[in-house]
């Protein structure tokens, strides 16, 4: 790992000649830029200096019932790391029959100024309950650092970010001062950290039954894919796309904006240079076959990472609206993303700070 150190001057003389007015003045802030586990992406990291030396307040938000319900395997050591680490840890568990939501948890993180009282919101589940997260502090207008500990089936977003860390990395990571900015979506409203699609399989990970996830982990949206396989491969739908004063118009039967090196687990070379940070999305747009000859063309090209493939067309954009004949059913991150005939999304540059190590 290569580390490239810039320190203001202010904090240069309190280190080493003990000049508090100096170090007070500028904040005393460090950036360091340093490439990051991920193959091609370069992570620009702030250090936050707490001058105050009190035990970092963390919310603890955590998904139980996410992928095989790994998040209950993972509360005591991420507790226990945290604690070791001169952290303050309020645990809530998302129960959405007992009204106990991201959204609902958030509200309640307030003071009687109007104050957010945590340092950082840890969220550990599946990419659906991050996605609830990042909503509700979005709606809330919540500006601190999260952290995100994944227990779902496929961990997309985790993927892309954490790389190999374990459970006990990623929790010295929240309770240390290392924070990267990241870009996030909108769709119509909704906010997403990674996806927003439609078409064929789109819809495998939110209909897929929760039970039979548990107890099938990242198989249950295999299985869930073949059983669909027959209406899936006949879906095609009549869409015009607007970005960057351009137009397409075909039939389609898959369209995605992602901010990801993998969607439903599966990495594509075709979105090997995506970037989380750089204010821009990529568009993948598949045209329907007419046939299996072509759908294997269509496998081949996106498994190969092959852009110049007549059926596939990828292009990067900060703003792109769709318009179809009738209601697209959207997926974000994994969740329902609602039903619009006209839809537009829009990036969010570095909105999200995420700690890491």
């Amino acid at each position: 790992m290569q580390i490239l150190l810039r320190k203001s001057a202010a904090c240069l003389l309190n280190r080493y000649f003990g000049t508090p007015s100096a170090a007070s003045a500028s904040g005393c802030t460090e950036q360091i830029q340093y490439f990051d586990r991920i193959p091609r992406m370069i992570v620009e990291t702030k250090i936050i200096v707490n001058p105050t030396n009190r035990r970092k307040r963390i919310l603890f938000i955590t998904n139980t019932s996410a992928g095989q319900g790994g998040a209950r395997q993972k509360m005591y050591p991420v507790i226990s790391t945290l604690s070791e680490n001169n952290c303050e840890v309020t645990v809530y568990p998302i129960i959405p029959n007992e009204k106990l939501t991201a959204d609902s948890i958030l509200r309640e993180g307030f003071d009687e100024f109007g104050r957010f009282r945590f340092d950082v919101v840890l969220c550990c589940g599946g990419d659906g309950t991050l996605n609830h997260v990042i909503n509700a502090l979005m709606d809330l207008d919540i500006h601190v650092p999260i952290g995100y500990i994944p227990s779902g089936s496929t961990n997309d977003f985790s993927k892309n970010l954490n790389g190999d860390l374990t459970t006990e990395d990623i929790a010295r990571a929240v309770a240390g001062t290392h924070t990267y900015d990241y870009d996030i979506g909108r769709l119509e409203g909704k906010y997403f950290n990674y996806v927003a699609g439609f078409g064929a399989f789109t819809g495998i990970s939110y209909s897929t039954d929760q039970t039979f996830k548990n107890v099938f982990g990242y198989g249950a949206y295999i299985l869930n894919m073949i059983a669909t396989l027959p209406q899936n491969i006949s879906y095609k739908q009549h869409v015009v796309v607007e970005h960057d004063g351009q137009r397409e118009e075909d039939e389609y039967i898959f369209g995605g904006v992602t901010n990801s090196l993998s969607i439903a687990g599966v990495e594509s070379p075709i979105l090997s240079n995506a970037s989380l940070n750089d204010g821009l999305f990529e568009v993948l747009l598949v045209k329907a076959p007419s046939d299996l000859i072509d759908m294997n063309e269509i496998v081949q090209g996106l498994s190969k990472g092959n852009a110049d493939n007549p059926y596939v067309k990828v292009f990067h954009t900060r703003k792109v609206a769709f318009h179809a004949d009738s209601l697209l059913d959207w997926t974000v991150d994994g969740e329902f993303g609602g039903s619009y005939r006209d839809a537009t999304i829009e990036v969010f540059p570095r909105a999200i700070k995420i700690m890491v190590p």
